[in-house]
This record gives structure tokens, C-alpha cells and sequence, in this order.
């Protein structure tokens, strides 16, 4: 039998020897840092240019757009200033408008009234004279015989054949909404009721007056509702 012995190798671990001084060794450290830095610089220098080429170009980008819009904002100021006058017109039309109205806000067209008189009166009556009276600085100022407001008052003599023939001028009256308060203040009886063959009948003659009311106002220089 036989046995076996283990047995080890046992490498010794060799000396380093430095031969360098330490002052190359120190002077190729501190130039390689330099050289890093030196690479830091440049990558940081290109990064800044890079920057502000980029920032450059937003400020000519943002400076050409202001250019712009100043270009545009003179312009419309342009136009502006060419239509500066427009409101001062439409104030004075406004001006003009509401001068009219105040001072023409009261008209009625006598010519509607006097042709709608003459159509409304009966057959045995005729006017000799007629009187118109308004108030137009203050109008519905006046009333009627019976109380009631009125715009103008018109004051009519006439002559009829016979009493029923007043009695229907004022009915003839009463019927319009236009008119008011008709009155007769005085009826005279013919001198005479009889008449000779050929000759002209015997006649009443009669002062009358009767108010105006506003539904006789022409209302066309008035401004409309929602105009």
C-alpha cells in the first residue's frame, strides 16, 4: 500500500521596481488631467455655440414676427385714422335726427284734415270760415268743450238749411276718431222762415268747434320702435 503525499507550489509574487521619478510621474498625471480639461472646455464651447445659434435664430425668428405685426398694426392704424371721423358723423346725424323730431314731432298734415272735413259734411251744410289754433311748443296743453285733451282745436262757421242739418255736422264730427269734443256756441234762426218763388232759401248760420286729437299727428319724422 501506498501512499501519497500532497505537495504545493507556492509562487512567490515578484517586487515592482519604479524606475520613473516621481516628478515625470506626477507631470504625465497633471497633463492628462489638463488634457481632459482642455476637452471639457472645447465640448463646453461647443456646446454654448451650438446654444446661441440656436437662441440667435428664435431671436431672428421672434424679431421678424414683431416686425411683422408692427407692419400690420401701422396699417390698420392707417385705416383707423381714415375712418376717425365716422362716429363724429353718425353723431352728428343722431344729433340732427333727434332736432328734427322735437321740432317736427307735433306736425299734422292739414291738408288730410281739411279733405277729410269736406268730406264729412252734410249735404244742407257749407262753410264759410274756418280757424285752425295748435299748440305745438306744448301740445294736449288745451281741452275740448267736454274736458277732454286735444293737439289743435279748429273753430268752424258755416250755414245750414235747417237745425237737424248742425245737429248732423256735429254727428259727422262725433263719428271720427280724429276730433273731439265738437260743440256748437251759437245757431241762429233765419230772420225769416218763408221764401219767395226763385230766391234763395232761408238759412241757419252756426259757429262751431271741435279738438284735434293726437291720432291726427303724422308721426312720420318720430322714430320707430327697434329703428
Amino acid at each position: 500500500m501506498s501512499t501519497t503525499t500532497p505537495t504545493g507550489v507556492r509562487t512567490a509574487t515578484l517586487p515592482r521596481v519604479n524606475l520613473l521619478p516621481s516628478e515625470i510621474r506626477e507631470g504625465a498625471r497633471f497633463r492628462n488631467l489638463q488634457a481632459a480639461m482642455g476637452l471639457a472646455v472645447v465640448l463646453a464651447l461647443v456646446v454654448v455655440g451650438a446654444l446661441t445659434y440656436l437662441a440667435s435664430g428664435d431671436v431672428n425668428d421672434a424679431q421678424a414676427g414683431l416686425d411683422a405685426t408692427q407692419l400690420q398694426g401701422s396699417a390698420l392704424q392707417a385705416q383707423v385714422n381714415q375712418y376717425a371721423a365716422v362716429p363724429r358723423k353718425y353723431a352728428q346725424v343722431a344729433a340732427a335726427d333727434a332736432q328734427l323730431q322735437q321740432a317736427m314731432g307735433q306736425e299734422i298734415r292739414y291738408s288730410f284734415v281739411l279733405n277729410d272735413l269736406s268730406l264729412r259734411i252734410p249735404a244742407g251744410v257749407w262753410l264759410t270760415s274756418l280757424t285752425v289754433t295748435q299748440q305745438v311748443d306744448s301740445p294736449n296743453s288745451t281741452n275740448g268743450a267736454w274736458g277732454t285733451p286735444q293737439t289743435a282745436s279748429i273753430k268752424a262757421s258755416g250755414a245750414a238749411l235747417n237745425l237737424n242739418d248742425v245737429a248732423g255736422w256735429l254727428d259727422a264730427l262725433a263719428q271720427s276718431g280724429t276730433y273731439t269734443d265738437p260743440w256748437v256756441g251759437n245757431a241762429t234762426a233765419p230772420a225769416t222762415t218763408s221764401t219767395v218763388s226763385g230766391s234763395a232759401p232761408s238759412t241757419w248760420t252756426f259757429d262751431s268747434t271741435v279738438g284735434v286729437t293726437s291720432k291726427a299727428l303724422s308721426t312720420r319724422y318720430t322714430q320707430k320702435a327697434g329703428s
